[in-house]
């Protein structure tokens, strides 16, 4: 058995079970006790985001290979383009609120007001009424979903008019004092850590030769970059196989396919080219690819970083998440992240190896991927027991299995914890979403 402890005082025992259901009794006790962490990854919003397939696994074979710097340049640009249209593109629908977007960004509003009530309704004195929400997504549902709540957050950034990215914001209290008998109460406070980056993120060149990362609350590089990738796509080269199995997504052809396709056009649409290596990309291409690199995120492949200053901010980042870990009785929740990335899955394992009272808990979004979280999160790595996998109930051959979603999430795990008498309190509480004009919500 392995104890849950605040400040050296026992809690309740937890089981050493790693593949069980999570009570609700239990998820309160945690709730109650511990400094709260969500790691956030691709699944979460899938049900909006397009699956992406073995893009790294592409780039990292163009990368490796032998080809021209030229050709491999035209090649990269098709998979950027391909990256871009299905990640980035679709935030402005988001920020839009367009009726596409509804059902994501509802999902997401129900996610941030229960964990807001929950804070609220803490009895503990001893931890701060704050939750660290780390994720690896670069969409702007969080920060769309928080503005409309109207809870308070932090997203690294501070400033209004031109919000300048400072890592130095996170983790601050938060208190207000009522005018008129001076009671001071702590606000529930949400710490955002966007390890991946953002599609709101640019980056600007000081005179100095660094780089800032600033806050683009329109996206307007977001939509400068589409002008210049939809004068550039005659020149670029199909990037997903015609056809593939649905339950398997999208797949990425093979590179040596892809260089041979961009060698093709290079070679025949350069004809006073001396050779291959001098045969120039058509100027539009130079430009997306150029205008691509101010973005503020971090690439789908090893390469990742554009510029030193992401280089830097992603480990700060991850530094942070290692810090969160090895506070004493902390606990992670795990959702739509697959840990198939090899550096937060060996933080994530190092820290539960180190901290005891660390309590990882894995939301499986379906039965069938157990056997993968079985795989990346082997028994031999988790000595302390403390690495939970919490998948579906298991169905009969009659009943459609109940996948954890975020709805799910939330409705079976999150909202039952809170008390019916905190339930009827909190539901006569101003914290509603309270939609815009011509709104569905």
């Amino acid at each position: 058995m392995t104890q849950i402890r605040v400040n050296g005082l026992a809690q309740q025992e937890v089981a050493e079970t790693r593949f069980s259901c999570l009570t609700s009794e239990r998820l309160r006790v945690i709730v109650e006790s511990a400094h709260l962490n969500f790691l956030i990854g691709a699944g979460t919003p899938s049900s909006y985001f397009s699956a992406l397939g073995n893009i790294e696994d592409a780039l990292e074979e163009l990368a490796n290979s032998n080809a021209p710097q030229n050709i491999k340049g035209l090649v990269r640009a098709s998979i950027q383009a391909y990256f871009f249209e299905k990640v980035l593109v679709p935030n402005l629908q988001v920020i839009e609120h367009s009726d596409e977007a509804d059902s994501v960004l509802q999902s997401y509003v129900r996610f941030l007001r229960t964990l807001n009530r929950i804070l609220l309704c803490r009895r503990s004195t001893l931890l701060p009424k704050q939750v660290n929400i780390f994720t690896t997504n670069v969409d702007m549902l969080f920060e769309v979903s928080m503005e409309e709540l109207g809870i308070d957050y932090c997203d690294g950034f501070s400033g209004k008019i031109r919000p300048k990215f400072n890592l130095g914001e996170f983790g601050a209290l938060r208190f207000q004092t009522s005018s008129r008998y001076g009671h001071r109460f702590e606000v529930p406070v949400f710490n955002l850590i966007k390890i991946h980056g953002s599609a709101a993120w640019c980056q600007v060149k000081r005179e100095n030769g660094k780089f800032d990362i600033y806050f683009d609350h329109g996206l307007t590089l977001v939509k400068t970059i589409n002008c210049l990738l939809q004068e550039a796509k005659q020149y670029l080269i199909p990037v997903t196989v015609e056809s593939y199995p649905q339950s398997e997504g999208p797949k990425i052809r093979p590179i040596n396919m892809m260089i041979t396709e961009a060698n093709e056009y290079l070679k025949n649409n350069s004809k006073q080219a001396e050779s291959i290596e001098d045969a120039v990309l058509p100027a539009v291409v130079e430009k997306f690819s150029t205008k691509y690199d101010e973005l503020g995120i971090v690439n789908p492949d090893k390469r990742k970083f554009a510029t030193t200053v992401l280089n830097e901010t992603y480990y700060e980042l991850i530094r942070r998440l290692a810090n969160e870990l090895e506070k004493e009785n902390s606990v992670l929740f795990v959702h739509g992240f697959s840990f198939r990335d090899e550096h937060l899955r060996d933080l994530v394992l190092r820290a539960a190896r180190t901290n005891p009272t660390l309590q990882v808990i894995v939301f499986c979004y379906s039965e069938k991927d157990l056997e993968l979280f079985k795989q990346l999160l082997p028994d031999v790595e988790v000595k302390n027991g403390n690495i939970e996998i919490v998948a579906p109930d298991k169905s009969s051959e009659d009943e459609e299995e109940r996948k954890i979603s975020l709805d799910v999430l939330v409705s079976d795990y999150l909202a039952p914890i809170m008390s019916e008498e905190t339930l009827d309190l909190m539901s006569e509480s101003n914290l509603t979403f309270a939609p815009r004009e011509g709104d569905s919500w």
